[in-house]
């Protein structure tokens, strides 16, 4: 049986400093509370980095629903994200009925995840809001789409998609990132009703986990935190035929990959399929992004 969630989310959010949009939603977790089931201590006195270092990616859901006031909290808390000058140049568009999302889960390699999730979350970048400033004030911008603000949009959304994930895995929830999402890009635009200046980036499955899932190990921080300096190619192949020893061993263990279980062989295919996505540049140009 899953701990209690919405207690948990409540006493946690209680006990820290809150802006008055996320002390409604804890006032709101509050009321759930008499209806939770009994709360474990190990889920809820984890910290914040005790979260975060026990992520795993979660592809097998059960059929229990989130709640709205739940679902609700995790965004509220995921747009408490840094943002650059305040732009928010992010939607999130939250699909929770069967129907629907099956429909873009057709558009996603069909990944069974999505069928099962509690909620599919779709991440945009999004200046369409700002389109709608500039008309407000009667100003025109041929170049609302240009690279820097294209790059600030997308660094928008991988901030506040993150946030939702630290903050659904903080309660028990699982989540599974879906990059598929911009494989067809142009029918994702016709199923969500997307305006100029919004362009798909990521899906997130949100629900709770049916099965359990070890850790995936990362790369040694050698070879991502480089001290004052990149560091030469040298030291960074070390790193990675280091890590091609731990993965290796943790795909075997998994089943995982038994042609070349090492992850610089596995990168190798990743980035086969990443060219086959050859719509979402076109897309991101017709949207109104450019190289400028």
């Amino acid at each position: 049986m899953r701990p209690t969630v919405i207690a948990s989310e409540a006493r946690y959010l209680a006990g820290n400093t809150l802006q008055p949009a996320s002390q409604r939603h804890a006032n709101r977790l509050n009321r759930h509370e008499s209806r939770s089931h009994t709360m474990t201590d190990n889920n809820h006195h984890r910290s914040t980095i005790e979260v975060m270092e026990s992520h795993v990616t979660v592809r097998r859901f059960t059929d229990e629903p989130i709640t709205h006031d739940l679902l609700e909290t995790l965004i509220q808390a995921g747009t408490r994200a840094s943002t650059s000058s305040n732009m928010q140049g992010y939607t999130i568009i939250s699909v929770t009925v069967p129907e629907h999302k099956k429909r873009l889960a057709a558009l996603c390699a069909d990944q069974q995840q999505i069928h099962e999730s509690a909620a599919f979350l779709l991440f945009c970048a999004d200046l369409h809001r700002l389109e709608l400033c500039a008309q407000k004030h009667d100003v025109a911008y041929d170049d609302l789409g240009n690279t820097e603000s294209f790059i600030t949009a997308i660094v928008d959304v991988a901030l506040v998609m993150e946030n939702v994930a630290v903050a659904a895995e903080s309660v028990g929830l699982g989540m599974c990132m879906i990059g598929s999402l911009r494989n067809f890009p142009f029918d994702v635009r016709e199923v969500l009703g997307l305006p100029r200046y919004v362009v798909p980036v990521s899906g997130v499955c949100l629900g709770w986990p049916a099965e359990e899932h070890d850790s995936k190990p990362r790369l040694p921080l050698d070879a991502v935190w480089h001290r004052e300096r990149y560091r030469d190619d040298e030291d960074l192949k070390r790193s990675i035929d280091a890590y091609d020893g731990i993965m290796a061993a943790f795909n075997d263990s998994q089943g995982r990959h038994p042609d070349n279980p090492r992850w610089s062989k596995v990168m190798c295919d990743v980035l086969d399929k990443m060219a086959q996505r050859t719509e979402i540049g076109r897309f991101a140009q017709e949207q109104g992004f450019n190289s400028q």
